[in-house]
């Protein structure tokens, strides 16, 4: 049976437990962003997850979360284009941001 589960889930074929809508977001932030974006990283001037406040400033200065997504896909800073993983799309960025704006 634990064979059977493992190649199932190695296919892709298992169905999983249900997914919090934010789960996309949590995975990009767990993968790419959590390098500077970390609250325990202190070295860099990254909003910090569950950052609010910060958040909420920077939105405003980049006119909205499409504005942040931009910059993000762009680069801003020291951060580079897309965190620096090429393949992200818009709507991960977006997901991730979405994430370290309201996580705890």
């Amino acid at each position: 049976m634990r064979l059977a589960r493992a190649l199932l889930a190695a296919c892709g074929l298992l169905a999983s437990t249900a997914v919090p809508a934010q789960q996309p977001g949590r995975t990009v932030y767990e993968s790419v962003c959590i390098a500077c974006h970390a609250v325990e990283n202190v070295m860099v001037s990254a909003p910090k997850l569950g950052a609010r406040k910060e958040w909420q400033e920077r939105m405003q200065r980049a006119g909205g979360l499409d504005g942040l997504v931009r910059n993000a896909a762009k680069g801003v800073g020291a951060m580079p284009a897309r965190g620096g993983q090429a393949d992200l799309d818009d709507a991960q960025l977006k997901a991730a941001i979405r994430y370290m704006m309201q996580a705890d």
